[in-house]
């Protein structure tokens, strides 16, 4: 009888042991949950924004407002959403996140900065004749002198990209003086005028220099191989139809002939446009001369991310 008690006793202790153990190797589990904190989330998906790690940290961003969707900064996260689809070049996705936070609230300032901010997308696409519409709207539209001045600011460079130069000066000249781009707009109205002034040659000159004597229109560009390339062609084509019609060589004669046309019309329109090109980079070298720099930081409240300051060189 008293085996029979000792049994007993060993394997209830046997059993407490192993009830002992397992609620201890269950406690390390639950010890290693992780718990989302807003603060640290919102930080956690910023810090990948400042990085320029822009998918991640709209994946970051959207599990902030999927956890906080009451939280005071879940519309800031969703318009950081739009930026980091805008810098990372999906203009498409950015544009439709800036619709969203218009949709919302069309009266509130975010649906103002939401507009800009559709507008620069377009801009930095280059799709300029809708990026205007959009900052017009937001000069019509918004009370806020902050981003009257940015709209202005990037009205005229949207201006200048189309070659509207008096346009664009005055636009720049609307700028306040208590706005920090000011300044630099005060500057771009007096060189935006010199846009006028470019050193452009003319394409129908280069045309008619290029019918008298093939090549003359690409030396007028200053393209002197192609002139040389061009004359020598179209005289050893003229030379070689001529001595084929003095040799009485009639079909021969007849075949250069009709090539020579062909290089002769190639050689003029050529010419042509070449000239546009030489214009062209004319443009481009001066907007490349001129700074122009945005900070959307200003647009947004609390404090922002340095990856916020988009800065542009044309």
């Amino acid at each position: 009888m008293s085996n029979w008690r000792l049994k007993v006793a060993k394997r209830s202790c046997f059993l407490l042991l192993l009830s002992f153990a397992s609620l201890m190797a269950s406690q390390p589990a639950r010890c290693g949950q992780i718990v989302i904190d807003a603060d640290q989330q919102f930080e956690y998906a910023r810090g990948f924004m400042d990085k320029g790690d822009y998918g991640q940290a709209i994946s970051e961003f959207k599990r902030f407002t999927h956890f906080f969707p009451n939280d005071r900064r879940t519309a800031l996260a969703h318009e950081l959403i739009g930026l980091c689809y805008l810098e990372g070049g999906k203009f498409d996705e950015a544009r439709g996140v800036f619709a969203t936070l218009y949709r919302a609230d069309p009266d509130s300032p975010a649906a103002k900065k939401a507009l800009f901010l559709a507008g620069e997308s377009y801009y930095k696409e280059g799709v300029y004749d809708k990026a205007e519409g959009f900052f017009d709207e937001v000069l019509e539209r918004s009370p806020s002198p902050s981003l009257r001045n940015k709209a202005l600011y990037r009205l005229g460079w949207t201006r200048m990209q189309e070659n509207r130069w008096r346009e664009a000066s005055q636009d720049f000249k609307r700028v306040e003086p208590d706005s920090p781009l000011f300044q630099k707009a005060r500057r771009l109205s007096v060189e935006s005028l010199k846009g006028e002034d470019l050193p452009y040659k003319d394409p129908t000159t280069a045309g008619v220099m290029a019918a008298v004597l093939p090549g003359l229109g690409h030396a007028y560009v200053s393209r002197y191989k192609d002139a040389v390339i061009a004359f020598l062609l179209n005289g050893l084509f003229i030379w070689a139809t001529v001595e084929a019609f003095n040799h009485d060589q009639n079909v021969l004669g007849g075949i250069l002939a009709f090539l020579e046309v062909g290089w002769y019309s190639g050689n003029i329109y050529s010419a042509v446009n070449v000239t546009h090109k030489w214009n062209r980079k004319v443009r481009d070298d001066f907007r490349k001369g001129l700074f122009d720099s945005v900070d959307l930081r200003l647009l947004s409240s609390g404090k922002m991310p340095a990856g916020l300051a988009l800065t542009f060189r044309f």
